[in-house]
């Protein structure tokens, strides 16, 4: 796969000591991509679930519901598939603007900003961070959803 390390190593290898396994990871080339993001001042964009609730990751442990892909960063090839998740989304779940945000960020994954898996039939991704990716400094919020 890779010899550089992932922004939540540590946590991804105590996952893989219970047995869980990474998926299947390839390398962006540059691919463009959409995540959600809040307009809001202070708030943390661009982290991963089990990162911004540390206690969700000991509680799905437990219930051995533990899972990689919460450590990486949920991505979508293009604007429209990430608006039709959107929506979707607040059907089922009328407050998801609290954790996931209420606006899209666009931007650009390059090679040295990790590794992704493969794009599923809705368009949803995730990229496992490198160390040093900060996709702060190169997402841009782009539309109010």
């Amino acid at each position: 796969m890779t010899n550089r390390r992932f922004k939540y190593q540590r946590e991804l290898e105590q996952l893989e000591a219970l047995g869980y396994e990474m998926p299947p990871l390839c390398t962006p080339d540059n691919m463009e991509a959409c995540r959600f993001a809040s307009s809001k001042p202070g708030f943390q964009n661009h982290i991963p679930q089990y990162m911004s609730n540390p206690k969700r990751m000991l509680r799905d442990i437990a219930n051995e519901r533990a899972n990689t892909s919460l450590l990486a960063l949920s991505c979508f090839e293009t604007a429209t598939k990430a608006e039709h998740f959107f929506r979707a989304l607040l059907k089922s779940n009328p407050k998801a603007t609290l954790s996931i945000g209420d606006s899209l960020s666009e931007g650009t994954i390059e090679n040295n900003d990790g590794m992704v898996t493969q794009p599923s039939p809705n368009g949803h991704f995730d990229l496992y961070e490198y160390e040093d990716c900060d996709l702060n400094k190169t997402f841009k919020i782009t539309k109010q959803l």
